[in-house]
């Protein structure tokens, strides 16, 4: 909608922007969304009140750097010092929502954090009535969303008392830590393949490849919204946890089995929608969804390391799954073109699988030794 609105310079600076905003809010979250989450059965309010403080300020002083860093470039300096106090606003505020999204999730009253994304996601009315104001038009109505979608779970999730629990950070330090490292581990290729494939293969094939791996991405969002919904049970201390887990990993399956059969026949239309040329990232789309099989598995491992507090294994797994992601992407895209990223995608996914399942084969091996002595 933006780029039917604004010239392409101005939606290039703007997109720009947001994508140093959300980078802003990754540094600045510090793994505060898995603690809320895990903690909040224990801690509740005092869980969410204490990581609003930590991350808020967190995140004034990361987009202050940032912000002066960006000013330093010629495309953001004809926007002046507004920009920068706009941008730490915008900063701040993305953060905040964020802490409310998992604080609704985390009550288990999750059709606010729904409803929320979806006043968010109604920004794009805004991008109407704010056109002649160019890039900052696009700026203001982001936040504008933001505001709206802020107001309406302020309203119905309610406000948590602001404090800092010391019990609460002393005990989360360590998980949060942990999985904010993992989860930095975890983004890092998504961040850095755009440039790869950018400098490998051009810009065209860059394009292509942006939109497969984003619909790739789109599709898998909801065995990641299944995780998360296991996340939160699974920190309330369900006793049938298994059973919880095998319907969780089912569903996801059924859903995957339901996607690929689509993309099979359909991946065709919708890659051509965004234009002819963009129909060639079929193959990659297609080897996301596979990769989707093990890569539910992965996570839904991943989540039971999470409730156990085991984040240096967390860490360790990211660190190899990103790093095949990259090795492997990085050896076959000069031979295969933007396929080669889906054989990346898929290696290490079943690479992490396999470190996992030699890991818990150990414990299941032990924990038989300590409880039949002699038989193990």
């Amino acid at each position: 909608i933006a780029a039917r609105l604004y010239p392409a310079e101005d939606v290039g600076v703007a997109s720009a922007i947001v994508s140093a905003l959300s980078l802003t809010f990754q540094l600045s979250m510090l793994g505060m969304g898995s603690a809320i989450i895990r903690f909040y059965p224990d801690y509740g309010e005092k869980a969410v009140g204490s990581a609003l403080v930590v991350t808020s300020v967190a995140s004034l002083v990361i987009s202050i750097v940032y912000g002066l860093i960006m000013l330093t470039s010629k495309s953001f300096k004809e926007l002046g010092w507004g920009f920068l106090g706009l941008f730490v606003v915008l900063s701040v505020l993305e953060t905040v929502y964020n802490i409310f999204y998992t604080y609704a999730v985390a009550r288990r009253i999750a059709e606010h954090a729904f409803l929320q994304s979806l006043l968010f996601s109604g920004r794009f009315l805004f991008l109407v009535f704010l056109a002649s104001l160019g890039t900052l038009g696009m700026v203001i109505a982001f936040g504008l969303g933001l505001l709206l979608a802020l107001g309406y779970v302020m309203i119905m999730v309610g406000l948590p008392k602001v404090m800092l629990n010391g019990e609460f950070l002393r005990e989360a330090l360590h998980f949060s830590a942990g999985n904010y490292f993992a989860g930095i581990l975890n983004v890092i290729p998504t961040y850095l393949m755009p440039t790869l494939i950018l400098s490998m293969l051009g810009k065209e094939e860059a394009a292509y490849f942006y939109i497969a791996f984003s619909i790739g991405n789109i599709i898998l969002l909801v065995p990641n919204a299944i995780n998360t919904s296991f996340f939160v049970e699974g920190s309330h201390g369900l006793r049938n946890i298994k059973e919880t887990l095998k319907r969780a990993v089912a569903y996801s399956y059924a859903y995957l089995l339901v996607a690929l059969v689509g993309v099979w026949l359909f991946g065709g239309y919708v890659l051509r929608f965004f234009g002819e040329g963009y129909a060639g990232g079929l193959p990659l789309l297609r080897l996301m969804v596979i990769g989707g099989f093990p890569a539910v598995v992965v996570g839904f491992a991943s989540t039971v390391l999470n409730i156990q507090k085991r984040v240096r294994v967390l860490m360790a797994v990211n660190a190899l799954r990103a790093s095949m992601f990259l090795g492997l992407s990085y050896l076959f895209v000069p031979r295969i073109g933007i396929l080669g990223v889906g054989l990346g995608w898929v290696g290490s996914h079943f690479g992490a699988l396999g470190a996992m399942g030699v890991m818990f084969r150990k414990e299941i091996q032990k924990h038989i030794s300590r409880s039949v002595p002699g038989e193990a």
